[in-house]
């Protein structure tokens, strides 16, 4: 029941917020659309603590307090992630399927978030191209950029290759890039309808990797502190069935589909 009212509210106030954005958008008010997803954001939170008894940490906020452009490369367990993301850095960048301005309503909304948008006609050394060139405009407008190496989510415990698209943009553009571990699955999974009650999650911000390492290097250094941190977080954090699960997906080094 906790879980139905949760979803219930975060569904309907996630479409009254995709309808204001859409309005904002169409009338080129880019401006105003950031304090409206953040709005969202605390909603969701609220709405976390309340229906469910949930909290969010988050740590690490000392490695944010560096001047200068700001690529964060982060796990991706749920939609959570983007929640927390969206409403610790407004006006952020990322990268989006250029396919998605096909669709009238999306279309609208990412071109005025003003997202790097690729394509997946462009083969692989475009798109990587494609990523640099776009994270250069986002940083040199001094917004921040996040990166989902994995590319989708990932249940508890999980691991899918890294994509090098973030160690490009950090040996192209020369910037520290900043590790982002979570444990968000712990209290909402990858695409679960059912959500769990009285848990704890985190989002924790690590020590940046500073610029220097060559692309392999880089690639090595950003999953190993990654998915030591997440496991750590989810240890701390789960319990019972699910962290017997994540404990064998990372022994097995499992990927969602196995």
């Amino acid at each position: 029941m906790r879980s139905l009212l949760f979803n219930v509210f975060f569904y309907g106030f996630t479409f009254v917020i995709a309808f204001i954005s859409y309005g904002l958008a169409k009338l080129s008010r880019k401006e105003r659309m950031w304090p409206v997803l953040r709005f969202w954001g605390r909603a969701v939170l609220w709405a976390l603590r309340l229906f469910l008894g949930g909290r969010v940490e988050i740590r690490g906020r000392e490695h944010l307090e560096t001047d200068g452009p700001r690529l964060l490369v982060s796990k991706h367990q749920s939609e959570l992630d983007i929640v927390m993301l969206g409403l610790l850095f407004p006006d952020t960048g990322a990268v989006a399927m250029q396919e998605l301005e096909r669709y009238p309503f999306f279309g609208a909304v990412l071109r005025a978030l003003d997202l790097v948008l690729i394509s997946v006609d462009q083969g692989p050394q475009g798109r990587t191209q494609q990523a640099i060139d776009g994270a250069r405009r986002i940083i040199g407008q001094g917004r921040p950029m996040i990166i989902y190496p994995e590319g989708e989510l990932m249940a508890l415990g999980a691991k899918e290759r890294y994509r090098k698209g973030a160690g490009h943009i950090y040996c192209a553009l020369g910037i520290p890039a900043i590790p982002v571990a979570s444990s968000h699955g712990v209290i909402w999974p990858k695409r679960e309808w059912t959500k769990h009650a009285n848990k704890t999650a985190a989002i924790e911000f690590l020590e940046p990797i500073q610029p220097g390492l060559d692309l392999d290097s880089f690639m090595a250094t950003v999953e190993e502190r990654i998915e030591t941190n997440t496991m750590r977080l989810i240890r701390e954090h789960a319990s019972g069935p699910a962290l017997e699960a994540a404990e064998d997906r990372h022994l097995r080094g499992a990927s969602n589909e196995t």
